[in-house]
């Protein structure tokens, strides 16, 4: 289920903590708790919502390239790309 979590999150095919819970077929808490987990563990980084300004030192971040604040939304770390990385 974490695996499943951390590929929908890099593919980018679920935007919302709605889509990714009805995606894996479990509750939007159930959704942030492995959330908090795997970000606890550095798989996973949040961008807070006051990150409305995309900067040069985040390449990588989904923001970046999007011009709305995101409510909750989460990008994979170099740890997590490894974790599911030769797909």
């Amino acid at each position: 289920m974490l695996y499943r979590l951390l590929k929908s999150i890099q593919t980018g095919e679920v935007q919302s903590l709605t889509e990714i819970a009805r995606k894996l077929e479990i509750s939007q808490d159930m959704v942030l708790r492995m959330a908090k987990e795997l970000t606890n563990k550095g798989y996973l980084q949040e961008i807070g919502a006051d990150c409305n300004i995309p900067l040069e030192s985040c390449p990588d971040c989904p923001v970046s390239s999007s011009c709305q604040v995101p409510v909750r939304h989460w990008f994979l770390t170099e740890k997590g790309k490894a974790s599911i990385a030769g797909d």
